[in-house]
């Protein structure tokens, strides 16, 4: 069975596309980062950066005025593989929190929508989550690729950052090690 030039071409472009979207997606989601992870951050040690909005839930928040203890703030948006896997754990995590732990959520480059959707999914409805769909907070914050986690201190400091997905060990760690005494 010969095929034609035209069908070649189309399913050529059709192979080009696919890789195209698929090399999108995997840096949008931080696999090409590109940044050792022994690199100094510079986020790390200074003032975090401001986050206000009006959560999911209808809840008017403000970074600011979180000074009990410490706040952990995640990054994420739907269409991210690793983010999908990562929102339980944070769910999890944020409901055994201590009473001086916060955890705020940003949702960049989506909609209420789709967001939603993936929380149901998961089981996550509950996470406080700030819309962020032109991704002006995550700029702020410095992320290069989502998902992105950072931990700020009772004084509002950034303390650790961690790029890609976190574990129930890593979020307890750093809470322990920043957590007011």
């Amino acid at each position: 069975m010969r095929r034609s030039w035209r069908e070649l071409r189309v399913v050529a472009f059709l192979a080009a596309a696919v890789l195209v979207v698929g090399v999108a997606v995997a840096g949008a989601c931080g696999v090409f980062r590109g940044v050792p992870e022994h690199a100094p951050d510079p986020l790390v040690d200074e003032p975090a950066p401001a986050v206000s909005g009006t959560t999911l839930g209808g809840r008017r928040v403000e970074l600011s005025s979180w000074s009990r203890g410490v706040t952990v703030v995640n990054i994420w948006a739907s269409w991210c593989g690793p983010c999908r896997a990562e929102l339980p754990e944070i769910a999890a995590f944020a409901r055994r929190a201590d009473d001086g732990v916060d955890v705020l959520t940003i949702d960049t480059r989506d909609g209420p929508a789709a967001a939603r959707s993936l929380l149901a999914e998961v089981g996550a409805s509950d996470l406080p989550v700030v819309q962020d769909p032109q991704g002006r907070l995550a700029v702020a914050w410095g992320a290069t690729g989502v998902p992105e986690t950072f931990v700020v201190d009772a004084s509002g400091t950034v303390r650790a950052r961690s790029r890609g997905a976190v574990t129930q060990g890593w979020l307890e760690d750093q809470v322990r090690r920043w957590a007011p005494r």
